[in-house]
């Protein structure tokens, strides 16, 4: 396992790849389905990880390429040295240096802005009544979920969302919630963390970090961000009644519409669940419609598992490499040396033996070398004469 400009060019390579597979997904109308978004969220995590990762794995697959612009951009980046204040370097480690230190700052920057508003998040919240944990109880024990949930009522957001990666914390408006809508709205915020959410959102913004110079990645950050909705959508519905998907819908709903009066009255944050002309929304509930029938057993979870690590293994086993030719005054450098080609050479075998055989000459050869020899096209014999 190594780390060098070459792995970095595969990860950059790998990470463009899954993302714009990801940006074509999201434009067909087919990948709307369950199976659709899961495959999409598969795409982008497997860009995700391929960019948080540039390492190389021995044993590989080399693909030379020894034609074309690659080798003479490998050359000119890679390999020509050039001196600054008495240091050499290629334009390729400048690079890298250039990337990583923006990447620094952008990820620095991140921190900072989180730290902040977890601080306004908990400045302005207090604990949630006995009613609110009553339903968070129920809920945590019909998903079996183990760890932890705080929940909060904060006045200065408009909408439920879910927080925290080590601690989790689920901040709710200050709204006068029915029983039935509070039930519901636990329940999205919980799917998120049972699902895994807030895990790839933080990863998604460490790629985004690190692939500041990627536009795909910046547009690809809204497709992710519905997609996730989606899937958490899905997820929640896919055990309810019709009637039950009905009544969650319109807790969607009612909770979109005091978001928008909130933010008419002037609130300075918040987060929107679909985009003004509601068209998010009808998306989302037309997937829930379409999908009702259908759920995700495990042996299809099984499968998507599969297929992830099958694409992450082919991604690091195939590595593009620069092929070069020697030039000819480098293989043949004195007067009477001659190549050796199938044409005028070789291999016997003779019992537990391997000889090379040139015309009159014979030498002895490993079993290695000779097997080598037979991959690049020389014929092996066995006990007989040329």
């Amino acid at each position: 396992m190594t780390f060098n400009l070459g792995s970095l060019c595969m990860a950059i390579l790998w990470n463009s790849i899954f993302i714009g597979i990801v940006f074509w997904m999201g434009k067909k109308k087919i990948y709307t389905t369950r199976k659709g978004i899961h495959l999409t969220l598969m795409f982008y995590l497997l860009g995700v990880v391929r960019m948080i990762f540039p390492i190389d794995f021995r044993p590989s697959i080399g693909i030379q390429v020894s034609k074309g612009i690659f080798p003479i951009i490998n050359n000119v980046i890679g390999l020509e040295k050039h001196n600054l204040w008495g240091r050499q370097f290629t334009i390729a480690y400048a690079l890298a240096a250039i990337w990583l230190i923006i990447a620094g700052v952008f990820m620095l920057r991140y921190f900072v802005k989180y730290q902040e508003m977890r601080r306004i998040f908990q400045k302005y919240s207090t604990e949630a009544n006995e009613q609110y944990q009553s339903v968070l109880s129920r809920i945590t024990q019909e998903k079996k979920i183990k760890k932890k949930i705080a929940v909060y009522q904060n006045p200065g957001i408009t909408i439920p969302c879910a927080e925290g990666v080590f601690r989790w914390n689920i901040y709710l408006p200050d709204y006068d919630y029915s029983e039935e809508e509070l039930y519901y709205a636990l329940l999205h915020e919980c799917t998120h963390f049972i699902n895994g959410d807030l895990y790839i959102k933080w990863l998604t913004q460490l790629c985004r970090c690190l692939c500041w110079w990627n536009p795909l990645v910046y547009k690809m950050q809204d497709t992710l961000e519905k997609n996730l909705e989606i899937r958490c959508d899905l997820t929640v519905t896919e055990n309810l009644s019709q009637e039950e998907q009905l009544s969650y819908l319109g807790t969607i709903v009612k909770t979109l519409k005091n978001a928008q009066k909130k933010r008419d009255s002037g609130v300075l944050y918040g987060v929107h669940l679909a985009d003004k002309n509601g068209e998010e929304l009808k998306e989302r509930f037309e997937i829930i419609s379409k999908n009702q029938d259908k759920k995700t057993g495990r042996n299809q979870k099984r499968k998507y598992m599969v297929y992830f690590f099958l694409m992450i293994v082919l991604s690091y086993t195939v590595v593009i490499q620069p092929a070069y030719d020697p030039p000819e005054d480098e293989i043949i450098t004195e007067e009477g040396m001659e190549e050796l080609t199938p044409d005028n050479t070789y291999v016997q075998k003779e019992g537990d033996k391997y000889y090379m055989i040139y015309e009159n000459d014979k030498d002895e050869i490993s079993k290695e070398d000779a097997e080598e020899m037979k991959m690049s096209g020389f014929e092996v014999k066995e006990n007989e004469e040329r």
